[in-house]
């Protein structure tokens, strides 16, 4: 009889490498959310309760990336406005030194302004004041925020170097 495949056994299916799952890492909870390379969408997954265990919360993240098939974690790095370190920013870095020891392809994104974008985006949403003052609905938005401004410079960054092959002069002979 074939293994389930999904969440039930995160372990059946090997992780799409085009699949990334953000984090916005914070203290009392992880934002999470999901895209794809080549799409300038990302999906909000919710959040995760930070246990207070690193090993614990770096399993909870290996077990989200297994059911959402994700190849890449992306780790939005809480940077000081001019771009120095933080007491969180060192906190993150472990987290995302963390999830790598367990196996995991990490990538870090500076994330300033992450928060105040998603917090304008969500004020613009047309949800009620209640429901965009619950507890992880700004980490979640701030998440979806890091993905898409990732999944924008990739892009940006694609379109650079198939623009300079289409003007490379052709070799001699072809």
């Amino acid at each position: 009889m074939p293994e389930p495949r999904g969440p039930a056994n995160p372990a059946a299916a090997p992780p799409d490498p085009t699949a990334v799952l953000a984090l916005d890492v914070g203290e009392a909870r992880i934002g999470l959310a999901r895209g794809v390379l080549g799409s300038s969408f990302a999906f909000g997954r919710g959040t995760l309760p930070r246990s207070g265990r690193q090993g614990d919360d770096v399993a909870a993240v290996a077990a989200v990336a297994a059911a959402e098939g994700a190849g890449l974690i992306l780790v939005g790095l809480p940077l000081r406005a001019r771009g120095g370190d933080s007491a969180q920013t060192q906190r993150v870095r472990a987290f995302a030194a963390a999830l790598q020891a367990a196996g995991l392809t990490v990538e870090l994104l500076d994330e300033r302004f992450t928060t105040a974008l998603a917090e304008r985006q969500l004020a613009r949403s047309g949800l009620p004041r209640g429901k965009r003052r619950e507890k992880g609905r700004v980490d979640e938005a701030a998440a979806i925020a890091i993905l898409e401004t990732y999944l924008a410079r990739r892009a940006e960054a694609a379109g650079a170097v198939s623009s300079h092959r289409d003007t490379e002069p052709e070799e001699p002979g072809s």
